[in-house]
């Protein structure tokens, strides 16, 4: 099995315990939650990827980890992922399995790029535009970015809405320089 296949495989059988126990919603929030406890901790990470613990304390410090904090359904997912040597896909796994449920639910992701954080009633103009546009709902992640002169940069699936000041200059520039001046033109002040 190629590499790049192994998220997608163990999203999908997820998502498919995750339907058939009705408990699609909240395994997304446990997973997300558990990646994002396991990323920001290094202790953690380097527990989990080194080569000299064994696999089996591995999977066992896990499921103990969560289990009475997650349901079963997410303590089984995280302990097999750790007992095959997978846990550097978990992050990839979960990204796979919040699209998988953006499918099923008709959502879409949107990734809002900012200089400044956006106001409330900015984020809820751009998803009610969004949502009259694609017709679905959207999960909304925000991030910032310093270089980014002002405006925003919209990404929606495979589009990219780009109402930057750079974008702007950018394009401003590009007409500027399709226009041809004629040699010895001469303008007054």
């Amino acid at each position: 099995m190629s590499l790049s296949k192994v998220p997608k495989v163990y999203a999908t059988a997820l998502l498919e315990l995750a339907i058939d126990a009705n408990s699609v919603e909240a395994t997304e929030d446990e997973l997300t939650q558990i990646v994002e406890t396991f990323s920001s901790d290094e202790s953690i990470r380097h527990y989990f990827l080194s080569p000299v613990v064994n696999p089996i304390d591995k999977e066992k410090a896990a499921y103990k980890a969560l289990s009475g904090r997650a349901s079963e359904i997410v303590a089984n997912f995280v302990s097999l992922v750790v007992r095959k040597n997978r846990y550097l896909f978990l992050p990839d796994i979960v990204e796979a399995f919040c699209a998988g449920v953006d499918q099923l639910k008709n959502r879409s992701s949107l990734r809002i790029i900012s200089k400044d954080p956006l106001s409330s009633e900015q984020k809820e103009k751009i998803i009610g535009s969004l949502t009259a546009n694609f017709k679905r709902e959207f999960r909304v992640h925000e991030s910032l970015d310093s270089r980014l002169l002002g405006g925003f940069r919209l990404f929606v699936d495979d589009y990219l809405i780009d109402a930057s000041i750079r974008y702007k200059l950018d394009g401003m520039e590009e007409a500027l320089l399709q226009k041809k001046i004629p040699v010895g033109a001469m303008y007054e002040n």
